[in-house]
């Protein structure tokens, strides 16, 4: 049985991690305040798909920033899973964020003040590597397993060979999930995407721009 369908069949949180550890083969883990904690990464865990990726890095960074802030060793990569989603980004793209100290962070992790959601929103947006589980399974294990094994996210580079596939994938992942767009104004937000880090567009006066909220 595939990962996403355990995943769908999954009662509570226990299932959903249970569930990824296995797909993962992680080993030497534990399960406490952070869900699921190896050396390599730490994991922000959920049942059911409620829940946006966004909120989810907000809970998992609360932890990082407690342990930041008292001097103790973190991970290299931090990901968020759940019932149908997941996404994975380097630790040290987040730290910019965390070292700034300007988030009015609630009491706990789960309890995400509006200031921290939109302050994290906002600035891991051209950080993070989603994945459908759905669809692209296979994929996100073996992007966690690659970075757990070498310390690093290996990305597909775009080539005139593999561009359509990219699209395909931009339209699933991306652009169905844009409200109020249109099918022929997928190509243009497209292109303005990879085009641009989220802060800096390579060609100016680009006729659609991103916007990260």
């Amino acid at each position: 049985m595939s990962l996403y369908l355990k995943l769908q069949s999954a009662k509570s949180e226990e299932d959903v991690k249970t569930a990824y550890i296995k797909a993962l083969g992680l080993k030497n883990y534990s399960m406490n305040l952070i869900d699921i904690q190896t050396k390599e990464v730490w994991f922000e865990a959920k049942v059911g798909a409620k829940i946006s990726t966004y909120e989810m890095f907000t809970q998992l960074l609360h932890y990082v920033q407690d342990k930041l802030n008292n001097g103790e060793a973190l991970p290299g990569f931090l990901c968020v899973i759940d019932s149908k989603k997941a996404a994975i980004m380097r630790t040290s793209d987040a730290l910019p964020l965390l070292i700034k100290k300007d988030i009015k962070r609630g009491k706990s992790a789960s309890h995400v003040t509006q200031d921290a959601l939109d302050k994290v929103s906002a600035y891991i947006g051209t950080y993070i590597v989603s994945f459908n589980m759905e669809t692209h399974e296979d994929e996100f294990v073996s992007t966690v397993r690659n970075a757990i094994a070498r310390g690093d996210i290996i990305r597909t580079q775009i080539t005139p060979d593999n561009l359509k596939q990219v699209f395909d994938k931009w339209i699933e992942m991306i652009g169905k999930e844009i409200k109020g767009v249109k099918e022929e104004d997928y190509s243009l937000l497209f292109f303005a995407d990879i085009m641009s880090d989220g802060t800096i567009s390579t060609h100016a006066n680009l006729p659609a721009e991103l916007l990260h909220k």
